[in-house]
């Protein structure tokens, strides 16, 4: 566990981003990564939760989900089928859902979060705050580099725009209750026997959750056939250097990459309909 030298719970979030600016401050939101990091020291944690990032709400034509809203708040709310729900059900346990906010899953950019995957293939943006100003930052380029965008500033939500489609998540994992070993979101919008939009996210054949846009530009505006997915799929695969592990092997890796969004994208072209 990470050693804390100082503690602090601001009211604000002006007072946040000042405390940040500090040396060797870190923000505490869910608190798994922290508690996982036995090798770093940190000067102080500036905890979240009193600043009400906590909601989800609707602002127009879009979902504001706040930083520190529970993966298993995403659960609760969409609970019946709803994609977002499915998406964070599937990256841990209860106790792991109650505990991980969704901030901190952008942060991490963890390669096997099918939260994220979910949220790439709706083409969620971020909203971070810096003592420089708040912009909004997209999503696939966040999770590339958080700490690039973020710079001891905050994430303060994701908005999530309401989109149309069919969607579908596909995962490989060794057992049902264990993490994927690679995941695929799909998101397929139809024009008449064409896909007339594409977005498609892989999962674990990475560093962070990627989107598989050399994929989405071949199949956009085309019938969807499995050869022309295979097609796609190996091309795109030729450039990843996916990393074999307990869970699985490179090539194994590679294998099941081009399976599960050849479902993933079927799935989500039945729903479109």
């Amino acid at each position: 566990m990470m050693h804390v030298k100082a503690y602090h719970r601001p009211q604000t979030l002006e007072e946040a981003l000042r405390l940040l600016q500090s040396e060797d401050t870190v923000p505490l939101a869910g608190g798994q990564q922290l508690l996982g990091d036995k090798q770093r020291e940190a000067k102080a944690v500036v905890d979240l939760q009193a600043l009400g990032l906590d909601r989800i709400e609707m602002e127009g034509e879009r979902l504001r989900i706040g930083a520190m809203v529970r993966l298993q708040q995403l659960v609760n709310t969409f609970y019946g089928g709803a994609f977002l729900a499915e998406a964070a059900h599937r990256d841990g346990p209860l106790t792991y859902r109650n505990a991980v906010t969704v901030g901190g899953a952008i942060v991490t950019h963890d390669p096997l979060s099918c939260l994220l995957l979910g949220l790439l293939v709706l083409d969620a943006e971020v909203e971070v705050q810096r003592s420089d100003g708040a912009r909004t930052v997209a999503l696939d380029q966040l999770v590339v580099d958080p700490a690039h965008w973020v710079q001891r500033g905050l994430v303060t939500a994701v908005m999530v725009p309401l989109q149309m489609g069919g969607t579908a998540m596909t995962v490989v994992a060794r057992t049902p209750r264990d993490r994927p070993t690679v995941a695929v979101a799909a998101r397929v919008v139809r024009r008449g026997e064409a896909c007339a939009e594409v977005r498609l996210a892989w999962g674990g054949v990475a560093p962070y959750p990627l989107r598989a846009y050399a994929v989405e530009r071949a199949l956009s505006g085309q019938t969807l056939e499995d050869a022309n997915i295979e097609a796609a799929v190996d091309r795109a695969a030729e450039a990843l250097q996916p990393r074999s592990d307990f869970r699985g092997s490179a090539e194994y890796r590679r294998a099941m990459l081009g399976v599960l969004t050849r479902r993933a994208l079927w799935e989500a072209w039945s729903k479109a309909a």
